[in-house]
């Protein structure tokens, strides 16, 4: 385990230090895996792009753990515009007037 001449380094440590086995699934790798690397916790959420932040994970873990990690980045993002929105009308004083038409000051 970690020592195929084939495999990179950094897989190879990580196959290593994961022991053969996949965080995601808790399955053993094979020969014949496709194995990947994947952010623990992805970059667009903060994480950082070194060594105990990384995992080994099957190709199909990790396309898995990549579709939630996008939901939660989309969720992220959304609530960021939400919160600016909340923020930009806040500064404005809405009043309506006689006519029941809606006017704006700042």
């Amino acid at each position: 385990m970690g020592r195929n001449p084939d495999m990179p380094y950094r897989k190879a440590s990580l196959l290593k230090r994961q022991k053969g086995i996949c965080p995601w699934c808790c399955l053993r790798f094979r020969e014949g895996d496709l194995l990947e690397i994947d952010h623990k916790i992805p970059r667009a959420l903060g994480g950082k792009d070194e060594y105990k932040n990384l995992q080994l994970l099957h190709g199909h873990c990790h396309d898995d753990k990549t579709a939630l990690d996008l939901e939660s980045i989309r969720n992220q993002r959304f609530m960021k515009y939400m919160e600016n929105v909340y923020q930009t009308l806040a500064k404005h004083c809405w009043c309506w007037d006689e006519n029941d038409l809606l006017t704006i000051t700042s």
